[in-house]
Formats: C-alpha cells, sequence, structure tokens
C-alpha cells in the first residue's frame, strides 16, 4: 500500500482530502510525532594479553641483567605516586561543577490525518468486527456444548461433532482473517519515524490522485 512521508520541514498545510477515498475531508485528526534519532553503535577495542616469559638460562640471564633497571623504574614510580599525593593534599580549592543543562525536547514533527464524514470513523469498524467475532464465537461453542451434552451417550451425535469442528475452526480462522483484514485494509498509521520525516502507512492511492502528490516521497 503506498505510504505517505510527512517532512519535519514541511510548512505547507495538509490538503483536506479524505485518505481512505480522496473525497473532500470534514475532519482532521492532528498530534506531534517525536522524531528519533539513529542509534549509533560504539567500536570494541582489544585485549592486552600478557606474554609469558621464558624459563631457560638465556631468560634467566637477561632478566638478572635488568633487574638494576626494573629497580630504578619502581623507585621513581614511588618518587612520582608521592608527589602526586602532595599535590592533591595541596591543591587549590576547586569551584563547584555547573549545573548540567536540562535536556532539550526532540524535535517533533506535525502530522495530520484527513477523513470525510463517511471514514470518520473508519478504525471504529474493526473494533465491532471483533467484537462481534468474539460473541459469535461464544454462542456458538455454547451451542456446541449444549448440543453435546444433550445427545451424550446416543448414537446421534453428528450434530455436535459438526458444531464442535465448527467452533474449533472459527476460533483460529476469524482472528487470523480479522488480522490479514486489519492489516492489508485498516486504517491509516504511522509506520516508522525517522530523524526527520514521519512515515504514514496505508494511505489509499485515491488520496494521492486527488492530491497531485507523489507516493513514498517526502511531501
Amino acid at each position: 500500500m503506498p505510504e505517505l512521508i510527512v517532512s519535519r520541514k514541511a510548512v505547507a498545510p495538509s490538503p483536506m482530502v479524505c485518505m481512505y477515498c480522496g473525497a473532500p475531508a470534514t475532519t482532521a485528526h492532528e498530534w506531534r510525532e517525536a522524531n528519533r534519532r539513529p542509534e549509533r553503535g560504539g567500536g570494541g577495542g582489544g585485549d592486552v594479553v600478557p606474554v609469558p616469559g621464558g624459563d631457560d638460562p638465556v631468560s634467566a640471564v637477561v632478566g638478572l641483567l635488568l633487574f638494576p633497571l626494573v629497580l630504578w623504574e619502581l623507585v621513581k614510580a614511588i618518587g612520582a605516586a608521592v608527589v602526586a599525593v602532595a599535590r592533591y593534599f595541596t591543591r587549590p580549592a576547586t569551584p563547584p561543577a555547573p549545573k548540567p543543562a536540562p535536556p532539550k525536547d526532540p524535535p517533533t514533527t506535525r502530522v495530520v490525518v484527513t477523513t470525510c464524514d463517511r471514514h470518520r470513523r473508519f478504525r471504529a469498524r474493526f473494533v465491532w468486527a471483533g467484537a462481534a467475532t468474539a460473541v459469535a464465537l461464544v454462542a456458538l461453542w455454547a451451542w456446541a456444548v449444549v448440543v453435546t451434552r444433550r445427545t451424550m451417550g446416543t448414537d446421534d451425535t453428528g450434530l455436535a461433532v459438526t458444531l464442535i469442528l465448527t467452533a474449533v475452526l472459527s476460533t483460529v480462522l476469524l482472528p487470523v482473517a480479522i488480522s490479514f483484514w486489519y492489516a492489508l485494509a485498516g486504517p491509516v498509521i504511522v509506520d516508522r519515524v525517522t530523524e526527520s520525516t514521519v512515515v504514514l502507512d496505508r494511505v489509499r492511492q485515491a488520496y494521492f490522485d486527488a492530491t497531485g502528490q507523489t507516493p513514498n516521497v517526502a511531501a
């Protein structure tokens, strides 16, 4: 189904055309959708793996020769630590850190869904269809249970078996059928949000024909 891409920087008013049939619209449902910035993943660093020294005589001699150097480096490290501790206790008082600025509100995009009188409550038909399906399934199961209890222990079980199978198949197939109907011909929804656009899905082709806009192009 065609998609309507709404740009965050768009300033032109939305055309008053029904997004379902292309007729003149009488109702406009408007709200602000917060734009989201793309997330960036951080790179990983490699671990430093120590390499063990050998235990042969050559390694022992090298280690013995390097021992004074290691000892001198240890003395320098201790001296640097003493100086750092002295500077820490004699440092001037630091001013208090400034308070962090309050977080800014994310940018938003103005989104408008326009409908005519006939499609003003387009979403309600799916609610009513779901409620009717639930009531029908409850009634079918109740009828199947009553008939099964009535014919239990007799040879006349054909109707009970038929009702049970019909109830089982209806419980599985009817919700799936309503879900497909909603996914393919449901109301206009926000499909995805980017940093600068909002994409509306299920906008009918009649809307684009009436407004002269091109599907899948930012408006």
